[in-house]
This record gives structure tokens, C-alpha cells and sequence, in this order.
């Protein structure tokens, strides 16, 4: 039996959510047609496709999840996670950027 991929943890997961990333020789349509026929539960499924870093997200339950990590095409799993952002209103004058690129030497 081929060893499992360890999945990564995220630090405030999205219980149930995984991101999958290919290893680069993988063809992304090709896999994900597979990856779709073969998802036995119907609780799991592929809900972002990400061709940018040949990989895909999505819900998967534990024995589909075991399969994708036994599976020689995928090179990582991670948890997704939660992120969160907190911000401040504030108002304040903002020159163009037009402006900035006059008065700054990048």
C-alpha cells in the first residue's frame, strides 16, 4: 500500500475543506475529470478550480480525502482555513495614484 500524504494544518481551519495541489507534470483537466468521476460520497465535492496553481479546493469526506492522499498525482493537501480580517474607518485625503507616481522615484 502506497504511504499517505500528510495534510497540512491551517492554523483556523474550514472543517472539511481541503486545497489540493498537483505536482507540475500532472495534466490539471485530466485529473480533475478523474478526481470527479471518482469521488464516491456524495458529501464531498470540488468547488474552486485552481488551474493557477494546478490544484482545486473543496469539500471532501474522510475516504475520499484518503484517496486523494494516496494518490502518486497530488503533491500536497492543506487544510483550508478561515481567515479573518479586522479593520478601522477612517477618512482621510488620498492623492491619485497618478500623483504619487510623480512625486516618488521608485
Amino acid at each position: 500500500m502506497a504511504s499517505l500524504l500528510t495534510v497540512s494544518k491551517a492554523k483556523n481551519p474550514a472543517p472539511g475543506r481541503y486545497i489540493i495541489t498537483l505536482k507540475a507534470e500532472v495534466s490539471f483537466s485530466a485529473h480533475i475529470s478523474s478526481a470527479q468521476a471518482s469521488i464516491a460520497s456524495t458529501t464531498s465535492n470540488i468547488t474552486h478550480e485552481l488551474g493557477t496553481i494546478n490544484g482545486y479546493a473543496g469539500e471532501f469526506f474522510e475516504s475520499d480525502l484518503d484517496d486523494l492522499r494516496a494518490n502518486p498525482e497530488v503533491d500536497s493537501i492543506e487544510e483550508d482555513g478561515i481567515c479573518e480580517t479586522c479593520y478601522e474607518t477612517q477618512f482621510v485625503h488620498v492623492l491619485p495614484l497618478i500623483h504619487l507616481s510623480k512625486l516618488t522615484e521608485f
